[in-house]
């Protein structure tokens, strides 16, 4: 979430308040440490109970908000806010089999995560694997240690979880203040978040004359399996929807993601030569290994590429963007005619191209805007997906749910919550 937050502020805030972001990461490290220790000394200093009724409330809000998402955000918003509500009731019980539960369900949590984390770190070997995946080793342990909670009991496991969630805050925090003291002079908050490797570092991007001042829209088109399917797929909604749509005649359709911003620039990438896709090589091509490229083709315009194919089924209009970042994503992007399965298709394309789009949209807002972006359900969402995008493959579903939390972030609905359910995913 801070990440998102960051970007959203731009180049300018971070730079500007680099020093207190690192204060905050210490105070909120140290804090973590203090309500950990609390835990495990038994002694209960942590105000539990206000805790578990402002979680309460929270879940509550989520609940309320629930109805007005789209999509995959609505499935999102009930599975948080019942998982948040239940927890701020076991808490609230006071039981000690409440707390037995409680790490239960907070090992689990961990326990499943880390599996994921060091699975797909294993299998798609992303930059970076080897530290996620020493990651998802800690949080194996520490699920390990809520289920038997060893020389300490099960008193202290909301203390100890809460202690572990923000001391691994306080260390993101630190690590992104340093890299904020780095920042140059006209670079951008999209460089220190894009994952390594994605733009070229050995060749400049061409000089180009100034454009001038761009006041049209952002356009991220999304072909979704089942839309783009030559005949009805068969019915499975989650398979369909994030992976790839199969009909009655086994002819697989996996979508296709693409950003516009018209007339002058158009992101559509698709491998020049069909990738081998067959079970016995599925393993070997989700590896994001140099060996996995192939020639990449960019399509020229949506024009042509809907008129040799089909419409995009899904459309999402942003009207307040940068569109010199997005310009300075493109050089850069486009210097680079490769395509690889799982960190360099059509939907990380998009992905990222939207996130250099959205650079520094709150410039001007300051803390308080800053602030409350972290109360913007949205804002969880989108970091959820993209959490997890990173760490297997962007997909045009998953771009999808991405592009519609932060149109809602960006352009939030002025509707009431009773009414946002009938609001369209474009503006």
């Amino acid at each position: 979430m801070l990440q998102l937050a960051l970007l959203l502020s731009g180049a300018d805030f971070v730079r500007r308040n680099a020093p207190l972001l690192a204060v905050i990461g210490l105070l909120w490290g140290g804090l973590g440490v203090s309500i950990f220790i609390d835990g495990l000394q038994g002694i209960r200093y942590f105000p539990l109970h206000i805790f578990g009724i402002l979680l309460l409330i929270e879940s509550l809000a989520t609940l309320m908000l629930a109805p007005g998402g789209v999509g995959a955000q609505k499935a999102v918003l009930y599975f948080k806010g019942g998982i948040f509500c239940f927890v701020a009731l076991l808490i609230l019980s006071g039981r000690n089999s409440s707390n037995l539960l409680l790490a239960v369900i907070f090992g689990f949590a961990f326990f499943i995560t880390g599996l994921f984390v060091m699975a797909s770190a294993w299998v798609v070997r992303y930059h970076g694997w080897r530290r996620a995946f020493a990651a998802g080793v800690a949080q194996l342990l520490f699920a390990l240690f809520l289920f038997f909670p060893y020389p300490t009991h099960h008193h202290g496991t909301v203390s100890q979880f809460l202690g572990a969630i923000m001391m691994a805050g306080g260390l993101q925090c630190l690590r992104l203040a340093w890299r904020a003291f780095r920042l140059r002079d006209g670079a951008a908050v999209f460089n220190l978040l894009a994952p390594g490797g994605l733009l070229p570092e050995t060749a400049a991007p061409p000089q180009e004359p100034d454009p001038l001042p761009y006041d049209g829209s952002l356009v991220v088109h999304i072909w979704t399996p089942e839309g783009s399917a030559a005949s009805k797929p068969i019915r499975r909604p989650v398979f369909n929807r994030y992976i790839a749509a199969v009909d009655a005649n086994g002819v697989i359709s996996t979508g296709h993601a693409a950003l516009e911003m018209p007339p002058e620039l158009y992101i559509s990438l698709y491998p020049a030569v069909d990738i081998d896709r067959s079970p016995s090589e599925f393993f070997n091509t989700l590896k994001a290994i140099q060996e996995n490229n192939v020639a990449g083709q960019y399509q020229q315009s949506y024009a042509s590429e809907s008129a040799a194919w089909c419409e995009s089924d899904r459309k999402i209009v942003f009207h307040d963007f940068n569109p010199e970042g997005l310009r300075r994503y493109w050089a850069s992007y486009r210097q680079a005619e490769v395509y690889n399965l799982t960190w360099r298709n059509c939907s990380s394309s998009v992905a990222y191209g939207l996130e250099a789009a959205l650079d520094g949209v709150f410039a001007r807002g300051g803390w308080l805007t800053f602030l409350r972006l972290f109360f913007i359900p949205e804002l969880w969402i989108a970091a959820q997906l993209r959490k997890r995008a990173t760490t297997m493959a962007w997909t045009p579903g998953l771009a999808l749910d991405y592009a519609r939390a932060l149109h809602a972030i960006v352009h939030p609905a002025r509707l009431s919550w009773r009414r946002r359910r009938r609001q369209d995913d474009a503006s």
